[in-house]
């Protein structure tokens, strides 16, 4: 599917607009249930139960919608689901929607406030373009239809943005900054004729981004050219923080010491502070280096969850992250299974805000 519409322009009905931060109000958090055999073997029953697992624990928080492809599917997961969805005092819903994989943070519509010309503010899905992380792993034009699904489901106006962009490749902080890397938004397999320049400016127009912070590029085993969610993410307005290698040996070391002094600039330059999360150790499944981190973590209403992988510095990360965010519950979720997929649960997600 072909982006239509140019980028937001002054006479657009909005003024404005402006992607919230994570942890601001949801109204619901999206799920795709996996269905692609190809990106689990040979973990894919472990990955299934996988979701189940965060799919429960959203649902002590807040609403779910789960795509799954067929109706079929969706009548098995009914039954499935059921010890899943019970006593939760949230809803689950099972929605018929076609997709090529479950990774939704990468194709899944932005919500964003919309402020129009009289200073009213409206909930607006803002759709990018989607081509499988530089075309990687074809099919994916039914992942890539899946935000004018949303759009049309929630009855929300759509805004078209002609360029490429995944979710996982970006963060903010609900005030106008913005990190980003440059081996993904600048890589030509994405939006070849664009300059860092027009992408900054589409940034701005589509989700509020008054500047874009540029870490250098990813971890090794992810194959996304480096997306963001696995390296550095904001906490709250002024806290970020950012995964380092503390093994020289390692293929993570050097990029990291390079993403964390980049980041402590930025930090002096626009007044937040860095804090250093050491990885995980090394995680191998099925002969394979998978991108294990914590930082694709989701926050929910009032909970976080928290990737952990059986390592001897998970529970280091869960003290941290109960302090960073104090008053939310802190939810460790085993994501072995799914990084062999090479994503986890910031992933596999995408939060709706309540606007």
């Amino acid at each position: 599917m072909t982006k239509s519409t140019s980028s937001i322009r002054p006479d657009s009905r909005y003024t404005s607009l402006a992607l919230p931060a994570e942890w601001e109000p949801q109204r619901a958090v999206w799920f795709t249930w996996p269905q692609n055999a190809d990106t689990w073997t040979p973990v894919w029953e472990d990955a299934r139960r996988t979701y189940e697992v965060f799919i429960g624990h959203a649902l002590r928080f807040q609403d779910v919608n789960l795509l799954v492809s067929t109706p079929q599917l969706k009548t098995e997961l009914e039954t499935r689901l059921e010890p899943v969805r019970a006593g939760k005092p949230h809803r689950l819903s099972l929605i018929v929607c076609a997709t090529n994989d479950s990774w939704i943070r990468d194709y899944g519509g932005q919500t964003v406030k919309g402020t129009d010309a009289q200073g009213l503010v409206h909930p607006v899905l803002v759709s990018f373009g989607f081509n499988s992380w530089g075309g990687k792993y074809p099919p994916w034009d039914a992942d890539n239809a899946v935000p004018d699904f949303m759009a049309t489901y929630r009855g929300y106006e759509r805004v078209d943005v002609p360029m490429i962009l995944e979710g996982g490749s970006i963060d903010v902080n609900g005030e106008g900054l913005l990190l980003t890397t440059e081996s993904c938004l600048l890589n030509p397999n994405r939006n070849p004729t664009l300059t860092r320049a027009k992408i900054e400016q589409a940034l701005h127009d589509a989700l509020g981004a008054r500047a874009v912070l540029w870490l250098e590029s990813g971890i090794d085993g992810d194959d996304t050219d480096g997306h963001i969610d696995d390296l550095a993410r904001f906490t709250d307005a002024r806290t970020v923080v950012c995964a380092v290698e503390s093994d020289e040996r390692d293929e993570n070391y050097e990029v990291l010491q390079r993403n964390a002094a980049r980041l402590r600039a930025y930090a002096a330059e626009y007044g937040f502070k860095v804090i250093e999360v050491p990885m995980p150790g090394r995680q191998i499944r099925a002969g394979l280096r998978t991108p294990a981190t914590y930082m694709n973590f989701l926050i929910l209403n009032g909970a976080v969850l928290l990737p952990v992988f059986d390592d001897p510095r998970d529970a280091a990360t869960i003290d941290l992250f109960r302090t960073l965010f104090a008053g939310r519950e802190i939810v460790p979720v085993d994501c072995r299974s799914l990084v062999y997929g090479q994503g986890a649960i910031h992933c596999s997600s995408m939060q709706e805000a309540l606007i």
